[in-house]
């Protein structure tokens, strides 16, 4: 009886070990509610020191390597040119992992700026690769959008500054709840010049910009749980 009893004890305990280590190498693919802030520099664009924006975003979890991502994000930041404005921007992310490390992503954003003197709206759409480590590194390029010049179909009353350049993110997670991280762009965007008169051609400009971001993260729902065959990959940030 007493080696029965053993037995049967050592098998609970085995039992509870293979159930609790299986729990944790299921991957958490709850969706993340993310409140941003963000504070830095963006004189280089014409923009009065200090740069600030806040704002909430998502991060969606599909399936073991898909994710999506949308974020918003407002900002009081005042023209040099106007001594004023504000924007808003909005911006939808997805991203598809080869392996647990490194990822594509494609991002659309949509940027409004109203000042006293004039309005402008852009369309900035981005891509580039995604690795994971401690936290992840985004890096990806914008993509130039909008008019010059004018034409027969389209007047172009505002040019396109036609900003592109690389953009740098770091994320790094300090506790269960916060993260904190470094947004840099290194850019070259064009001067407004008159959409009429192609010859009179238009100065272009480099700039670079540099934001310390601090995030403060939420799960959604319960639990989910997908397995997963790495145990590193039991928090898929």
């Amino acid at each position: 009886m007493a080696f029965l009893r053993i037995a049967l004890t050592g098998l609970a305990c085995l039992f509870y070990s293979l159930q609790v280590s299986s729990q944790e190498a299921f991957a958490d693919h709850r969706p993340r509610l993310l409140l941003d802030t963000e504070i830095g520099s963006e004189t280089s664009l014409g923009y009065k020191l200090p740069s600030t924006a806040f704002g909430p975003s998502v991060e969606i979890p599909v399936a073991k390597r898909m994710e999506f991502q949308v974020s918003s994000a407002y900002s009081p930041d005042r023209k040099a040119i106007t001594n004023d404005g504000n924007s808003l921007k909005l911006s939808g992310s997805a991203i598809s992992f080869a392996n647990h490390r490194v990822g594509l992503i494609a991002t659309i954003e949509r940027n409004w700026l109203w000042t006293s003197q004039f309005d402008k709206s852009a369309w900035l759409p981005s891509a580039g690769v995604v690795i994971r480590d401690d936290g992840r590194l985004y890096l990806t390029y914008l993509l130039p959008t909008g008019c010059v010049w004018a034409t027969p179909s389209n007047p172009c009353r505002i040019q396109s500054n036609r900003l592109q350049g690389l953009e740098i993110r770091q994320d790094v997670r300090s506790r269960s709840h916060t993260r904190w991280g470094l947004r840099a762009g290194f850019y070259r965007f064009c001067d407004q010049g008159n959409p009429n008169d192609p010859q009179a051609g238009r100065k272009c400009h480099f700039a670079a910009t540099t934001l310390v971001t601090l995030r403060f993260e939420f799960h959604l729902g319960g639990r989910s749980l997908s397995p997963s065959l790495n145990p590193s990959e039991s928090d898929n940030f």
